[in-house]
């Protein structure tokens, strides 16, 4: 099975690059550890081990990054559109020319998945969230830029200036609100959705 931690890693093997950050570590030992990068940093209000800045994505923008930047960000924290949105526009800031922002949980499989934080806190179990709705809008607003998801692991978001083997077009129009039906029907359009393959073949 292929997972983040290959689509990430392929990034640096293919590209050389040298420094990371995630968003939402979480348990450390699950990706942020696996990964090949000469520097690496993480972020998480509640990690479940070590973690660089103990504190929001919100928060880390806003009082602890300074000046830094990196030649990939990893997003991965709360799945809502909202915020992996602010995310993004907060990684775009801080990232190397040609590198590389990866979104976590970008094609969820079931409706279920995409319930309410508040449903998810009930429950538990997977959650993709609404990670979906913000790539789809960021894919719309970032005109210069190619944004397509892998097709592994819950979907992996590229969204990244270099000149890649294959273009990408932005997306023109879509309905609004994004419902369920309308995603599943249309998300190989909404996500540029590629297979592992096709995303070895473009780097």
């Amino acid at each position: 099975m292929v997972t983040r931690t290959d689509i990430i890693n392929k990034l640096f093997e293919s590209f050389g690059f040298k420094t990371y950050l995630e968003i939402g570590v979480r348990v450390p030992g699950e990706n942020f550890d696996l990964i090949h990068a000469e520097l690496k940093e993480s972020v998480d209000p509640e990690p479940m081990g070590e973690c660089t800045y103990i504190t929001t994505s919100d928060d880390f923008f806003e009082n602890h990054v300074g000046d830094k930047k990196y030649d990939i960000i990893f997003v991965d924290g709360l799945h809502t559109a909202e915020q992996v949105y602010v995310d993004v526009i907060n990684s775009i800031k801080h990232l190397n020319d040609d590198g590389v922002i990866v979104m976590h949980d970008c094609n969820p499989l079931l409706e279920y998945h995409i319930r309410s934080y508040e449903d998810y806190l009930k429950t538990r179990g997977h959650w993709n969230g609404t990670v979906f709705r913000g790539f789809i809008q960021l894919k719309k607003e970032l005109k210069d830029w190619n944004c397509f998801v892998i097709n592994e692991d819950n979907g992996c978001g590229i969204i990244t200036q270099r000149v890649l083997k294959r273009e990408f077009p932005s997306l023109q129009s879509y309905l609004e609100p994004i419902v369920w039906d309308y995603f599943a029907e249309y998300r190989e359009r909404l996500l540029d959705l590629i297979t592992y393959s096709e995303y070895l073949g473009i780097l």
